[in-house]
């Protein structure tokens, strides 16, 4: 799928296969165990969509988690919101933070030595159960949920009930939702579904990366009614208080397209017999 021109690094970590290549059509690129994750061409539309309803979603966001994110990536979109005092940032994965700020720049653009940002090698969901911090935005950028994976315990409603303990009041929760595209959306609505289990407003959303080929899904939620916080007429004002201005996807036009989902999508979340609630006990497993 993918001609590469020359490889930039290799090696394996205690948890995954690391690849940055150089390639043909969508420039550097990272490959985790031989599955796509992020390019030069587009990766700013996939960081973009993820961090930024969350925190347009916030009256005011201070503080923030961030689960995974070893690119860097969403540590530089966040940090563009001028409200922001304070990021940590885990993930279990030194090796990959190692290999981003050798060789993703573009990606993290010397966001790793912010002084808002506190980044740890640890396991995120350690964290959060073992702090007694709370954030006013927490975001989860992990790797799909593969069959003995880490990540696998960060989609589930043991997870999701405890992120919410860590949201301060009006906090708002956002995550990588895994493909939302006609062929491959089960994994998507089961994590929706479970979302919904946990709190009072849920929103799934979505947009199309060249670099998977797929649609890919997201999700942003609260206790607090998101439609009223997503609206497109605050939304140009927002971005422009906080400083937003040298965005290169998100805006009111994108921010409408990515909310309106596909009829497909929105049928397979209502039916009963489509996806299930996740549980640490059986978790969503993608194969």
């Amino acid at each position: 799928m993918y001609r590469v021109r020359s490889t930039v690094a290799q090696t394996t970590s205690s948890y995954q296969e690391i690849l940055i290549a150089e390639t043909e059509d969508f420039g550097r690129a990272l490959f985790l165990d031989g599955i796509p994750q992020s390019s030069a061409l587009d990766e700013h539309i996939y960081h973009e969509a993820l961090v930024h309803p969350a925190l347009i979603a916030h009256n005011a966001p201070q503080s923030v988690f961030v689960a995974g994110g070893g690119e860097g990536a969403i540590l530089r979109e966040i940090l563009k919101h001028n409200t922001i005092q304070k990021v940590v940032m885990c993930d279990i994965d030194t090796v990959m933070l190692d290999f981003a700020r050798d060789h993703l720049y573009d990606w993290h653009q010397g966001a790793f030595d912010d002084p808002r940002v506190q980044v740890l090698c640890e396991d995120a969901r350690a964290y959060l159960a073992n702090s007694p911090n709370t954030f006013d935005c927490i975001i989860v950028d992990m790797t799909d949920p593969l069959e003995n994976s880490p990540a696998a315990l960060l989609f589930t409603h043991e997870f999701f009930l405890l992120a919410k303990s860590r949201l301060a009041p009006g906090g708002t929760f956002a995550m990588q939702a895994e493909a939302a595209d006609i062929t491959d959306y089960s994994a998507h609505v089961s994590v929706i579904k479970t979302l919904r289990k946990c709190f009072n407003s849920v929103l799934s959303y979505q947009t199309w990366i060249s670099f998977y080929g797929l649609a890919w899904g997201f999700a942003v939620a609260s206790d607090e009614p998101l439609e009223q916080r997503l609206s497109a007429d605050s939304l140009a004002q927002k971005l422009h208080e906080r400083n937003c201005q040298d965005l290169r996807f998100y805006d009111t036009e994108s921010h409408l397209h990515l909310f309106s989902t596909p009829k497909y999508l929105r049928d397979a979340i209502q039916d009963s017999h489509t996806g299930a609630i996740i549980y640490d006990d059986q978790p969503l497993v993608v194969e």
